[in-house]
Formats: structure tokens, C-alpha cells, sequence
């Protein structure tokens, strides 16, 4: 935190993780009827560090991109990391981050085309990850992507086999022609002679058949803070233990931190503001997601299985599970609401 000059995004995201839950944000009142109660439902903060609110927003962007997946379709998972030579670079300008998404967007169109012969619309959704489990900048993308695409003539063709080699290298050429404004020579032919195989790209091999299993595998990706309070062991106001499972080893690596320390390793990763930790191609952009309603019309697929309305989020009694009635909305709630809900003297 000394060495490390504080960005406004992660200030803001801080204080709003401290208010999370609290009267002072604001809250709803409602009333159940069958226990003659009043309860006041408080507002989540949304910020990015809250656990709980970064949870409940996955849920829900799972529940749309289900919606919005095309049914009855083979999808695959993939990930593109870049070595360490490159973290710091993207941490230090985060508009790379963008960079990185578009290009494995780009690889993955070219090779499928490659592979298939012939120019391919391919649905992607991609999603960035800029941490490990040890809490270190590692900005790496996962992709959903359609196990195959849509030909000219309207028919999907699938996806065979795929080289990893081939995808490696594209990876790799690709984000370091990509790059060369931003590194010098020396850093480009460092990543073409230290590694000849290629970047880091990992095709996962499994099918992925159900629109519900896919969102939610993907949308743990999406929101969820850098590490979850499960794995903090031991904090004294000094220190803080925490631990995670090598992916190699399989073996679990217990970390020790100062507190500042441990509190600039998780908030480095807040992007910054109004950046899209998510992003659509091909099939499934705004372009494409019209070409997708008419072809699955036409396959005489209803429309309202990809784009029906979300039900609203209804409150239900924490006493007795029943839905309750609306009552009031307080922007600024007064000193006194909680003595008066719980009196029963609201009114």
C-alpha cells in the first residue's frame, strides 16, 4: 500500500463494501399478512469486495446469459493467460485488459476457421479473470465459445479436432503483434525465444450440453471478490492467513500477510470504472444476437425460450416465506425506523 499509489475506483469500492447491508444506504419497508409484520429489507453495496453481493450478481447474470445462450447447442470452455513478463504491463495500463479479451476472440475465429476450412460465425463470451488463487495479478480470459459456428448457407457446422499447437501459437503471435506499442523489441523476441510452443491456451476437452450448468460454471468467474472469507485462517490486526490449493500440486499452500499488504493484493484487482468484466462476440454481440433469433425461428425454436421477460424479484417474509406487500421506499431512513417497525408503531 506504501508503494502503491491508492486508485480512486478501489477508495470507492472499499467504503462501499463497509455500508453494505446498512440503514444509511437506504432500504424498503414491507408488510406480511399472515404474520402481521413489518420487516425492512436493506440494499446489498454491489461492490466488487463484498462476497455476498458478488454472489448475488452472478446468480442473476447466470439467469440472463441462460437466456441468451442458443438451446440445444454444444458449447466449449476455454482459458489465454499470458506469461509474467506481461502482468505487470497490463496491470499498470488496464485498458489492456480489453486488449486481451478482443484478441482471444480473434484467435479463437481464426483457428476455428482454420480447422473447419471455411469462414464460420461463432458465438464467444469472454470473461476476464485477473487474479490467482495466491491473490497475484494474473490477468487471463475465460471463453464460452460454440462448439462449431453458422456457415453462409445457414448451417452449423461443428468443431473437430483442434491442434493445440496451432492454438498456442496463434495466441501467442497474436497478443504480441498486438502489443508492440505498448513493450519494447526486446520484451516480444524475449516471448517468441522463451517460449516456442506458444502461449498458454487450454481447450477443455468436456462438451458442455445444459444452458443452466454452463452460466453458472462460468459466472463464478465473473464477480466474485479475489478470495473468499473461507479461506482467511488467522487475522490479529496485523497479520492475515490465508490459503488456496496449487493447481499442480494439489497441495495446500498456506500465505501470511501484513494487513496493508493483504489488502493491496485484493483490491488491485477492482477494474476500473464502468470496464466490462464481460464481453459478447460473433454470434452472440448485439449484431448477432438478431442473426440467432432467425435462425432459431426458423427452426421453429419459440423465442421467448432465448429472450423471455425475467420475473421480478419478489420479497418473501423471512418468518414464514410468504410474499409481502410493499410499503415504503426510504432513500434517507430516519434515526428512530427499526424502534418503530419492531414496536409495531409505524403507521
Amino acid at each position: 500500500m506504501e508503494n502503491n499509489e491508492v486508485r480512486e475506483v478501489e477508495k470507492q469500492e472499499v467504503e462501499k463494501t463497509l455500508s453494505c447491508k446498512k440503514l444509511k444506504r437506504g432500504c424498503f419497508l414491507y408488510f406480511c399478512a399472515v404474520c402481521i409484520k413489518f420487516v425492512i429489507v436493506t440494499f446489498g453495496c454491489n461492490s466488487r469486495l463484498c462476497s455476498c453481493c458478488g454472489k448475488r450478481y452472478s446468480d442473476k447474470w447466470a439467469d440472463r446469459l441462460t437466456r441468451k445462450i442458443m438451446p440445444k447447442t454444444e458449447h466449449r470452455h476455454m482459458v489465454f493467460s499470458v506469461p509474467e513478463i506481461l502482468w505487470w504491463l497490463v496491470r499498470n495500463n488496464r485498458g489492456l485488459q480489453k486488449v486481451l479479451m478482443d484478441v482471444a476472440a480473434k484467435t479463437i475465429k481464426e483457428c476455428f476457421g482454420q480447422v473447419l476450412k471455411k469462414n464460420l460465425d461463432v458465438g464467444i463470451i469472454c470473461v476476464l479473470h485477473p487474479f490467482g488463487r495466491d491473490l497475484i495479478f494474473k490477468p487471463h480470459v475465460h471463453a464460452v465459445v460454440t462448439n462449431g459456428g453458422f456457415a453462409k448457407d445457414g448451417k452449423f457446422v461443428k468443431l473437430g479436432f483442434v491442434k493445440y499447437n496451432l492454438l498456442h501459437k496463434k495466441w501467442q503471435y497474436n497478443i504480441l503483434m498486438e502489443l508492440r506499442g505498448q513493450v519494447s523489441k526486446r520484451v516480444i523476441d524475449y516471448c517468441f525465444n522463451k517460449y516456442p510452443n506458444g502461449f498458454a491456451c487450454y481447450l477443455k476437452p468436456e462438451v458442455i450440453w445444459s444452458n443452466r450448468f454452463l452460466s453458472k460454471y462460468i459466472g463464478r468467474y465473473l464477480r466474485h471478490p479475489a478470495i473468499a472469507n473461507s479461506r482467511i485462517t488467522f487475522y490479529n490486526e496485523e497479520i492475515v492467513r490465508f490459503y488456496y490449493l496449487d493447481h499442480k500440486t494439489k497441495k495446500r499452500i498456506v500465505c501470511e500477510l501484513k494487513v496493508f499488504d493483504f489488502v493491496a493484493s485484493v483490491v488491485q484487482h477492482i477494474p476500473d470504472k464502468n470496464f466490462k468484466m464481460v464481453r459478447y462476440y460473433g454470434l452472440y454481440s448485439r449484431k448477432g444476437v438478431s442473426k440467432v433469433r432467425k435462425i432459431c425461428l426458423q427452426s421453429s425454436l419459440k423465442q421467448k425460450i432465448l429472450f423471455g421477460e425475467i420475473e421480478k424479484e419478489v420479497f418473501r417474509c423471512p418468518y414464514c416465506s410468504e410474499k409481502m406487500i410493499f410499503v415504503a421506499y426510504f432513500r434517507e431512513p430516519p434515526d428512530d425506523l427499526v424502534l418503530r417497525v419492531e414496536d409495531g408503531r409505524f403507521f
